[in-house]
């Protein structure tokens, strides 16, 4: 059993904050240029959110594959356009003058180019529809063509594929001359619904969405955050103080990564994690030193002795804390997936920022400002930060009287809520799942209502016949006749409506070479469903092996639900990992800062209640639909998000971890200032309860904007670092953390003497006790 070792001279973040409060003005001098010069680079350096996104596994092989041997343009993208008229049949002469006019019309559709050749503008006018496909291509009659579909009133219901020529990002801006051709056409037909719907229209009303969203978003956190803040100093000054420390660790963190992002492209969604983030621990690592500071001062300690208590207990807390972070969330680059790695990276930046501004810049700051920190007052709050400490101050007083009732049954509940862990369902929500503010989504409606979405989204068979032959010779293409046959067991049809594919209507392709083919075989599903995973793994597993089971050549599965398969193989395969490197790392920073075993255990077991709390909330709210769907507007689908489980432990993990260095830190403080063990939890606890309250409202606020977005994906990924924080910070924090402490009694110093080597780092400052407490300062 050790004890921690009693503070002795000034802490390594002491000096740093004194050395910044002396040099404030060049402290502060730097910071600004250095915010105005990320401010510029901002606004000049385009950044690339190019993520070329690779699927893991067979989906990956199978790409690499298909592109290497037809070229990457080769598999156009693609919009489905649906036609439905309440009484025409599609042989009407009518019917099929409106499909073929339109059609005639895409084609003509043309994009201008403007492009710069040695020193010269020159404009070109490219096509921007490369192919269609009705159903009077085919040559069937109504009755059997897979593209007729009867509606209710006894029309026709018939849909077009529209192959778009370039890449996805070139599509998008290309896709208004189409989409204003499809509305025009509607408008001047008798009577037809005519829409439009795919890869290039719904990306872009995808990303139109997502930008009004976090438009929207970014407008409501400041003011939220303000009035928070606000309420937990009593004064504007010091609200505003963690605001600008925020959003400059946001500035500079924006700035390194549009230049980071030049040799590294990082996802579109970087800024919202660099923003959530930055507010998260700049805001939170400002709480924690400024209530400190002001409470030095309140208890009569002069202004340089006050801010080296700060920097010294609190800032050292956020130097650990920060670090803990940062390692959780560097765990993203295990998942060997460009935007997990480029969200990682854009997390850990503004983290490093926020933490580098606490210990400079925020020193600085308020040696400038000194007790002109509470100007402002706000008149009917109270003049220190309370809120909320009295009622905690109460809650511990009482659990800790008896705390063994507490423990079981905070510990019970919380267990209790983590169970429908066990029933998680993660996958890909897919296109049902789309904003109905989408107009795309209208028409993948129509197509699903009487066709299937698997004609947008259909399973890929790449056939690779290998370097000694061509995938014309005869045992190949037996084998490919074969699969067709078997895939047309299980086809779509009113007899059959829960069959696994829709009727293949697409010829086989063949690369120039004659070494590769390529089947496309429609889903009776969207990417997301489970019959279309099943689908999926019929023809690997099953059909397949069945139609080239003489080994003739080699059949790969790729396409969008393949793809999503892969992925979330690709997560579970590397969860265990990620898990296993950001637990191992923050026990070995909860040991070296706390010097103890038990304390380095029991934050990060307290850390996975709080996490497995929270997805046992989210499984319930949004996979099984309890209770919240109208208020968030949502529709369960039963389906938890591929990405999210392991993307939101590493944020939250990190995120949490503050709130528990700073209580421990503050516990251990106590302890090594000669109180026993019970009088140290008693005091950290109540002692932090204010500025914890406070910090944990901010980051509940800014996530529930995420949970009250359009897309589904966003509101989960919000709701649950809602809940998480939540948690953590009312019954972790005021129930299990101090009676369990309170338990374990002095085994909470427990380190073993095979460990007694590791550096001593005490969380107290060796300065002179303050005037007595009424001695006020004015």
């Amino acid at each position: 059993m050790s004890s921690p070792a009693s503070g002795g001279g000034q802490s390594f973040t002491s000096r740093i904050a004194l050395w910044s409060a002396r040099n404030r003005k060049l402290v502060a001098g730097i910071w600004a240029l250095a915010v105005i010069v990320a401010l510029a680079a901002c606004s000049t350096i385009e950044v690339n959110d190019n993520v070329e996104q690779k699927a893991p596994g067979e989906s990956g092989k199978a790409v690499d594959l298909f592109n290497d041997r037809f070229g990457e343009d080769e598999d156009a993208l693609q919009e489905i356009v649906t036609f439905s008229h309440p009484t025409l049949s599609v042989d009407d002469q009518a019917y099929e003058d409106t499909v073929k006019g339109l059609m005639a019309d895409l084609r003509a559709q043309r994009a201008e180019k403007t492009e710069t050749r040695d020193g010269t503008t020159v404009t070109a006018s490219t096509r921007i529809v490369s192919d269609t496909t009705t159903h009077y291509d085919t040559g069937l009659p109504g009755e059997a063509s897979p593209f007729v579909a009867e509606n209710e009133t006894g029309g026709d219901v018939t849909f077009a594929l529209v192959a778009i020529e370039g890449e996805l990002e070139e599509a998008m801006d290309n896709i208004d001359p189409l989409l204003e051709a499809v509305a025009d056409a509607e408008e001047a037909s008798d009577g037809f619904e005519i829409l439009i719907g795919g890869d290039a229209s719904l990306n872009k009303q995808m990303s139109e969405i997502v930008e009004e969203d976090f438009a929207q978003a970014s407008l409501l956190n400041l003011p939220i955050t303000f009035a928070i803040l606000m309420i937990a100093f009593g004064a504007v000054v010091a609200a505003a103080v963690p605001l600008a420390l925020a959003f400059t660790a946001v500035a500079l963190a924006m700035a390194v990564l549009a230049v980071i992002s030049q040799v590294y492209a990082l996802d579109q969604a970087y800024q919202q994690i660099v923003l959530l983030m930055g507010l998260a621990t700049g805001i939170d690592y400002s709480l924690f030193v400024i209530s400190r500071y002001r409470n030095e001062r309140k208890a009569g300690r002069s202004k340089d002795e006050a801010l080296q208590v700060a920097s010294g207990t609190s800032g050292k807390a956020i130097v650990f804390a920060g670090a803990t972070t940062v390692f959780a969330v560097a765990g993203m680059f295990l998942v060997n997936d460009q935007t997990f790695a480029s969200l990682g990276l854009a997390a850990m930046t503004v983290v490093i920022f926020a933490v580098l501004a606490a210990m400079t810049l925020l020193p600085a700051m308020i040696t400038m400002m000194g007790d002109n920190v509470d100007r402002l007052r706000i008149p009917f709050l109270p003049r220190a930060q309370q809120w909320g400490s009295d009622v905690w101050s109460s809650v511990v007083d009482r659990v800790l009287k008896r705390p063994v009732i507490p423990a079981v049954v905070t510990v019970v509940a919380l267990l209790a809520l983590t169970y429908p862990l066990l029933t998680l369902n993660i996958g890909f929500n897919g296109v049902k799942s789309l904003p109905e503010d989408a107009e795309g989504t209208r028409a993948l409606a129509r197509l699903e209502e009487n066709f299937t979405l698997g004609l947008v989204q259909p399973a890929v068979v790449v056939v690779d016949a290998g370097e000694k032959q061509n995938v014309f010779a005869p045992e190949i293409q037996s084998s490919t006749l074969e699969l067709v046959r078997l895939v047309g067991e299980d086809v779509l049809s009113d007899a059959n409506p829960n069959a696994s594919y829709g009727e293949i209507a697409r010829e086989p392709e063949f690369n120039d070479a004659g070494d590769t083919g390529a089947l496309f075989v429609p889903l009776n599903g969207d990417s997301g469903e489970q019959r279309a995973i099943d689908a999926v793994n019929n023809l690997r597993d099953n059909l397949i092996p069945a139609a080239f089971e003489d080994g003739s050549a080699e059949a790969l599965v790729t396409g969008e639900t393949a793809a999503n398969i892969d992925f979330r193989d690709n997560i579970y395969a590397k969860t265990p990992l990620v898990l296993g490197f950001v637990l191992g790392l923050a026990f070995l920073i909860l040991l070296l800062t706390f010097r103890s075993i038990v304390i380095a255990v029991s934050a990060i077991v307290l850390n996975l209640l709080s996490v497995g709390a929270s997805y046992g909330v989210l499984v319930l709210v949004f996979q099984e639909g309890w209770l919240l769907e109208g208020v968030l507007n949502f529709e369960a689908t039963g389906i938890i998000e591929s990405w999210l489980p392991l993307f939101v432990f590493a944020l939250v993990f990190g995120m949490s971890i503050d709130y528990e260095m700073f209580v421990m830190s503050r516990i251990k403080e106590k302890y090594e200032q000669g109180l026993t063990t019970d009088e140290a939890i008693a005091e950290g606890v109540k002692g932090t309860a204010g500025v914890i309250t406070s910090a944990a409202a901010i980051m509940i606020a800014v996530s529930m904007i995420f949970a009250f977005t359009r897309l589904l994906g966003l509101q989960q990924f919000g709701f649950a670092l809602a809940v998480a924080i939540a948690v953590d910070a009312t019954i972790i924090r005021a129930f299990v953390l101090p009676t369990t402490m309170k338990l374990l009694g002095k085994w909470n110093w427990y380190l073993p003497s095979w460990l007694e080597w590791l550096p001593s780092l005490p969380m107290s400052e060796d300065v002179p006790e303050p005037p007595a407490a009424q001695q006020r300062v004015t």
